[in-house]
């Protein structure tokens, strides 16, 4: 009943905001990718196809969000919440992962160190641009992913983006590495190098629709995964 209230209180605070849309600083975003498998950061968290919703409330250079993944044949699921701030030149975000399967305790409200089932992470870099077309990141956990004997591991990923447009896709090439042992590798090394291409069909009131296709390999696990979906933004 807690967690029926909580999310009513959001939505009703969500609609509150998107009626007073005539303020040009605040701005409401929503969408939803389907998706072959899902694929993070070099790594293959579940193999079925899933359903990634995603919802978005901006004033200014400032972000809150929630994003989820749904599965079709798999106990995983997922939900994130997201603060971040970004401008031309910096960006600067908190997230914090929340999964939930038959290995995972499903309590979102539980934040004991151990027994918890969410992942903080902090994180930073620089967006890119037309005149400077590579992302930066470096990204954090800072919470929940703790090693055998209950210490935080503190795993880092970091991850560099060449930007540029191939055909009329957004395209992205893009290489991810750890510089330490953690969730991502046992010692240092490459854990993803990726291609990605997306087009957008926009349409009448505000309604557009992605096309989604990238391959990704990972070295380190010497897999290679190729992924398509749609994504419908709204």
């Amino acid at each position: 009943m807690k967690k029926l209230l909580v999310l009513l209180g959001l939505l009703i605070s969500i609609l509150h905001v998107s009626a007073q849309k005539n303020d040009s600083l605040v701005s409401v975003e929503a969408g939803a990718d389907f998706v072959s498998s899902y694929i993070w950061r070099g790594m293959r968290l579940v193999p079925s196809p899933a359903i990634q919703p995603y919802t978005t409330l901006s004033v200014g250079n400032f972000s809150l969000g929630a994003w989820s993944s749904w599965h079709f044949y798999s106990s995983w699921n997922e939900i994130d919440l997201i603060a971040s701030y970004e401008n031309d030149y910096f960006m600067l975000g908190v997230t914090d992962y929340f999964t939930a399967s038959n290995y995972l305790q499903n309590d979102f409200f539980n934040y004991l160190s151990g027994q918890s089932s969410h992942i903080v992470e902090l994180n930073a870099g620089f967006p890119g641009s037309e005149k400077i077309p590579f992302r930066f990141l470096v990204a954090t956990n800072v919470f929940g992913d703790l090693n055998n004997v209950g210490d935080e591991y503190y795993s880092t990923f970091i991850e560099l983006s060449w930007l540029f447009e191939l055909d009329k896709f957004d395209s992205e090439l893009r290489v991810g590495f750890t510089p330490a042992e953690g969730m991502y590798a046992d010692d240092v090394a490459i854990v993803e190098a990726a291609f990605r291409l997306e087009r957008e069909i926009e349409f009448p009131q505000q309604f557009s629709l992605n096309l989604i296709s990238e391959f990704t390999v990972n070295p380190y696990q010497k897999e290679a995964y190729l992924v398509a979906g749609i994504g419908i933004n709204f």
